[in-house]
Order: C-alpha cells, then structure tokens, then sequence
C-alpha cells in the first residue's frame, strides 16, 4: 500500500511544477497577492467619511462604491470577453475557423465584445439604479446622459484593451493570473473602490493611463457633483485620445497575430 505522506509530498509537488512552469503566470499570481494586501489597507482609510469628503467633496460612499461596483459589469466583458472567447476556440479546436472568417480579425474580437457588452447591459441597469436611488439629490438629467457617455466612451477604450489581452491568449495561452493581476489592478488603481486621490503618486499615475479611471470619475462628477481628479475639459481629452491610441495599438496587436499565424498556423500553441 502506498505511503500515504508520499504521495501527499507528490502531490504538493507536481502543484509547484504546474504553478512555476509558466514563469510570467506565476509572477503575477505573487503581484495580485501583493497588491490584495495593499489595497486592503487603503480600503480601510476610504471609511473616514471626514478625510472622504474633504477628498471628493461628497461623503456619500454608499453611491460611490454602489456605482463602482456596477461599472465592474461591463468592466468585465470589456477586458475579458475576447481574451475567454478564443480560450474555449483553442479548448475545442475551434481558433483556426476564426482565422480563415472573411471578416477582419480586429472588427470580429470588438464586434463580439460589443455584442456580449449588450447583454451585460441586463445585470448593469439594476445595480446602476440602486446607485442613482442614492444621488437623487444631486443628480440631473443633464448629468445623467453626460455621465453614461462617459462610462461608454471609458468601456470603448477597455474594449481595445480587451482585445490586446485576447491576443495574449493565442500568444501565450495560460495568463490566467496575468488577467487577475489586471483585474484587481484595475479595481484598485482606477478608484473603482477607492477615492482615486488616496492612492500615492506612482500608483496614480498608473492610473491615469487607464480609460475606466476618467470615466468612472465622470460619472461620479456628474451624478453625485464629486470633485474631478483634474478638469473636466482634459479628462474628457484624455479619454478620447487614450481610446484612439489603445485602438491603434490593438489592431497592430491583431495584425501582429494574423501575421503569426498565415506563417506558422496555431498548433504550436
């Protein structure tokens, strides 16, 4: 009979040789731990409805965060959809109907998306509007209509992110803990939990590279009248140019990708 303690000390082993054989896997399975931690001590700090509303200029947290929260619906399908989309083409042989598709690669990953966003729209609206119940006193229907296209614009721009990390997928196959990493990351560092202002400087300017913190930031501003993290006129600058730019390098990522597989084809991933 088997020692039972052997194969115990197998099994934790043939764990570790899983984990670490996909070295940039295992990286940020450490980072996102790291970073849990740390955004947990920050977490806490937001409590202070004083150093909030000196902050914000608004000490209703419970609108803050029920706003945040929702955004994560589209969040998710914006960032993940295409990346989980070609991961089951590859899971089922799939991929290489999805690469000979007369459609353009590009239009077909944001289409999908899009189309996915739609639906997503479903569990958005009734948590949205438990967020709107809390800023009945500040909110507009001017306000309203500026704060949803803000968050589509922002939720424009993560889909081009979305389709960046679909190409990870059929590059490198398991980034699974690369996805949690950007996932909490975008959590924590866009103010989607958190006043965007308590993070410290580096972590902020990390930040103001991704669409989702202006906005969520605009939304916030326009619903329950917050104080902007920068004025309103650059913010909504920014992010039209950082939905352009994320769109440029998301199709050369895709072209980069269609390039790969005319000369080497799919099977060596």
């Amino acid at each position: 009979m088997p020692n039972p303690l052997r194969l115990f000390y197998m099994a934790v082993w043939r764990n570790i040789l899983t984990l670490t054989r996909y070295k940039a896997n295992f990286i940020f399975e450490i980072l996102t731990s790291v970073l849990f931690g740390f955004g947990m001590l920050i977490l806490a700090v937001a409590f202070d409805t004083n150093l909030l509303g000196n902050m914000i200029g608004s000490t209703n947290y419970v609108a803050f965060i029920i706003l945040g929260i929702s955004y994560q619906s589209w969040q998710g399908i914006a960032l993940w959809e295409a990346a989980n989309m070609f991961r089951n083409e590859l899971n089922t042989g799939q991929i290489d109907y999805t690469f000979t598709c007369p459609f353009s690669r590009y239009f077909y990953i944001v289409c999908n998306i899009a189309a996915s966003a739609v639906q997503s729209t479903i569990f958005f609206l009734p948590l949205f509007c438990v967020g709107l119940y809390f800023t009945m006193e500040t909110v507009t229907p001017l306000g309203l209509l500026l704060g949803l296209s803000a968050t589509l614009i922002s939720v424009a721009a993560l889909a081009q992110l979305g389709a960046i990390f679909a190409s990870l997928v059929l590059r490198y196959r398991e980034v699974t803990a690369i996805f949690g990493f950007f996932n909490f990351a975008f959590q924590m560092l866009t103010g989607m939990f958190v006043p965007f202002q308590l993070l410290p400087l580096p972590l902020q300017i990390i930040g103001y590279c991704l669409p989702i913190t202006f906005g969520m930031d605009l939304m916030r501003h326009y619903l329950m009248k917050t104080i902007p993290i920068m004025p309103v006129t650059y913010e909504w600058i920014v992010l039209l140019v950082e939905l352009v730019v994320l769109a440029l390098i998301a199709k050369l990522a895709v072209l980069y990708l269609e390039k790969t597989a005319k000369e080497q084809g799919l099977h060596y991933l």
